[in-house]
């Protein structure tokens, strides 16, 4: 009797500390599984992914012993603790949930987006009037387009690392697929910049023999029917390319060698230091001289002559006279006339005889020219008429009464 109640009172006590354990550990567990559902939480917020962990529950130790309480009795058999299954409470169905979940979405792809320096930069060149560069055959055009570039690239501040992309909007045509070529071939580390890009540009657009083209043509740069003015812009144009190792001495001298003559003799009489004072004194000489010109042409027009610098050689003023009939316009030797075959005659004091007519010089007949002869073109002439002879004459020294005068004595 006594010992049943014994073994009763010992149950009762083992399912009492059977069922504080079990609390214990269910109020543990939904600690824990609160903590893991929280981290969960938080992890969801921030990444696409949750992996939620199993939280293991807590098994109840059954092999507790309850000790004897009085020594007088029988050791109390022990017995078997009923296994007391632990309900899963809200916040473990809750987690169980959290793993049912599907996966978040993807995130949106996000474009970059040019920043404030960037756009302003864009809005300064845009305000300078940068040209496009569309590609050309041109060195000289392509090499200015170059050095405006730079030039406006350094006026806005523009940074090395922005200089490139702020280029690339000012390539069109084959100017752009020459580039993007360049990109696409480029193999590397490192990204190209700007210093890649006037490299390239200068390989491309301004070789080396239009370099060696354009130091040859300032070695031998003359002024010649140019202006001074038109000539110092050809000259500072072809200047830029011999390099900057030429001193401002070589430079004067090599555009006075350059001038034409007679504006160089006036120019050599003063030092020059400086090569805008050779350009303004020879633009004054070259003014001067003009207006020298327009006074001598305007001198000559005055007075009907022309100089003698533009007198032809066909003027009547340079033709000789004829001594024979006495016209302009031949010599004796070709006068027609007389005769080729007649030397000229000292004429003596003579009866006077009629005024000889003109003699063909192909038939020897008279009245009549060569273009007019009736026997033109026949093969036997007769021959020419024989002279009159002279008769001979005896001058004596004596009574000059009934001697006849000597003509031109």
């Amino acid at each position: 009797m006594v010992q049943d109640a014994a073994r009763q009172a010992a149950q009762e006590a083992l399912q009492q500390i059977a069922q504080e354990a079990a609390r214990q550990a269910a109020q543990e567990a939904a600690r824990v599984a609160a903590q893991e559902v929280a981290r969960q939480m938080a992890a969801v917020q921030q990444g696409p992914q949750i992996q939620v962990q199993q939280v293991p529950l807590v098994q109840v130790q059954q092999d507790q012993q309850i000790p004897a309480q009085h020594d007088h009795q029988d050791p109390v058999q022990q017995v078997p603790l009923p296994q007391v299954p632990l309900q899963q409470g809200p916040v473990q169905q809750f987690a169980h949930g959290v793993q049912d979940l599907p996966p978040p979405p993807p995130r949106p792809h996000v474009y970059p987006v040019y920043n404030e320096r960037f756009y302003r930069l864009t809005c300064q060149m845009r305000n300078m009037e940068m040209e496009h560069f569309s590609g050309t055959v041109d060195a000289v055009a392509a090499h200015d387009w170059k050095l405006a570039l730079q030039r406006k690239l350094e006026i806005i501040e523009c940074p090395p690392e922005l200089s490139l992309r702020l280029t690339m909007q000012y390539l069109r045509g084959d100017a752009l697929i020459w580039w993007e070529g360049i990109r696409l071939s480029h193999f590397g580390p490192e990204r190209l910049t700007f210093a890649d890009f006037i490299r390239e540009f200068d390989r491309k657009y301004f070789p080396k023999e239009a370099m060696d083209k354009k130091k040859c043509e300032f070695e031998h740069v003359s002024q010649g029917v140019m202006s001074i003015r038109e000539y110092e812009v050809v000259f500072n144009q072809l200047r830029r390319f011999a390099g900057g190792g030429i001193s401002e001495e070589d430079l004067i001298r090599k555009f006075l060698s350059g001038m034409r003559v007679e504006i160089r003799n006036r120019c050599r009489v003063v030092t020059y230091h400086r090569l805008g004072d050779l350009v303004e004194k020879a633009a004054e000489q070259e003014a001067g001289l003009a207006e020298e010109q327009e006074l001598a042409k305007a001198v000559h027009v005055k007075s009907g002559k022309a100089p003698e610098s533009q007198r032809r050689a066909g003027d009547p003023g340079q033709c000789m006279k004829c001594l024979t009939c006495g016209r302009i316009g031949h010599i004796a030797k070709f006068c027609r006339a007389r005769p080729l075959d007649m030397p000229p005659v000292r004429h003596i004091a003579a009866p006077a005889a009629p005024a000889a007519t003109h003699v063909c010089f192909g038939c020897g007949q008279p009245g009549h020219f060569i273009r007019d002869c009736p026997r033109k073109g026949n093969a036997a002439l007769p021959p020419p008429p024989k002279r009159p002879a002279i008769a001979p004459r005896v001058f004596t020294v004596g009574d000059p009464q009934g001697v006849e005068p000597i003509a031109g004595m």
